[in-house]
């Protein structure tokens, strides 16, 4: 894929760097990339992949911009908190001032079994961006499965690890974490807290390994598990190996992924105190027209309606309704309860 003149000119210190090149650049441009989640993790990650020029760039995430995000979330502002902007959608408005030669695909949809191989099979590598083990398991399964490489990070406090997940070459994420924590069971940023830069951090090195992967330079971080401890400032890379009975990487079994999905699927968010539940199939709500309705009802106060999101409070609890159907109730950790309150407002 020929630079233009232009490109050459946007890229010049980058092309003149010689570990890249010019075709090296041609090869970032070329480039298809998936950021699953574009929160501390995902935010510096994507404004260095676009503006590297990295030719597609996919956008996912569930969830809207909060103003206890901005802290450490770099892509956002308190304006886009104000009109509670879904994530993906403010991560590309801000993304095409950047870089308005590359495709920015933003996508509002949560990453779970009826998502997941549609959102990432067609791209050459995944970030991992994500709050939680279980999507990150998940993200194992549905990249192993379609054979597409992803990098692992995770940071809390001022500790971050990465690894790179290569399918068919490398260990898988199983290999390295062989059982899945029980939810709740690990520290959360609401809980331990986290320092700005350190999850900044694992977006950065990501965003490096991408480049690296596509020109073919340097060492990288197959089969490695780098930690480290902006405290210490002490970095560590550990060898992981493959284990050679792993039920996803060599025996093929996709437990998350081949779950039955009943009428909706409903999930803690980490350390939210909400819960999320989106139905199996789309809705297609017309967020006015449901808006309209709920003015109807005194127990209902309509908070914000923009096109991509219904805020409503109802007593002590704020739902979040996207067009999908798919919501967040917070202000709860009861799935029982959240489906209740929904129910009140919609029907799966």
């Amino acid at each position: 894929m020929v630079l233009t003149e232009i490109e050459k000119e946007r890229y010049s210190r980058q092309i003149v760097f010689p570990k890249i090149g010019e075709g090296g650049q041609e090869k970032l441009k070329k480039g298809r990339v998936a950021i699953l989640g574009l929160g501390a993790i995902g935010s510096p990650a994507a404004v260095y992949l676009a503006s590297a020029g990295i030719g597609y760039i996919r956008l996912i995430d569930r969830d809207y911009v909060e103003l206890s995000n901005i802290q450490r979330q770099i892509l956002y502002n308190e304006e886009d908190a104000k009109e509670y902007k879904p994530k993906a959608i403010a991560a590309k408005e801000k993304l095409e001032k950047v870089n308005s030669d590359i495709v920015l695909d933003a996508v509002f949809e949560d990453f779970n079994p009826t998502t997941a191989e549609r959102l990432v099979k067609d791209v050459d590598i995944v970030l991992d961006g994500t709050d939680n083990m279980e999507a990150r398991f998940l993200l194992n399964e549905i990249c192993v499965k379609n054979n597409v490489p992803f990098i692992y990070g995770a940071a809390i406090g001022d500790y971050g690890v990465l690894s790179m997940i290569i399918p068919g070459k490398t260990p898988c994420l199983k290999c390295i974490i062989p059982e899945m924590p029980e939810p709740g069971s690990l520290p959360t940023c609401e809980v331990a807290g986290v320092l700005g830069p350190a999850p900044g951090m694992v977006g950065i090195i990501e965003a490096v390994e991408v480049i690296k992967y596509f020109v073919g330079f340097g060492d990288n971080l197959e089969s490695k598990l780098l930690c480290f401890d902006l405290s210490s400032l002490h970095f560590d890379t550990v060898d992981v190996e493959k284990d050679p009975n792993c039920s996803v990487c060599v025996r093929k079994e996709f437990p998350l992924l081949t779950q039955e999905i009943k009428q909706s699927i409903i999930s803690t968010l980490c350390g939210r105190n909400a819960i999320q539940i989106s139905p199996k199939v789309d809705l297609k709500l017309d967020l006015r027209e449901l808006a309209g309705e709920l003015k109807r009802n005194p127990e209902f106060q309509i908070k914000k309606l923009t096109e991509h999101l219904l805020i409503v409070d109802y007593d002590k609890y704020s739902i979040a309704i996207a067009p999908s159907g798919r919501a967040l109730v917070h202000n709860t950790d009861s799935e029982k309860r959240a489906k209740s309150i929904l129910n009140k407002i919609i029907s799966y």
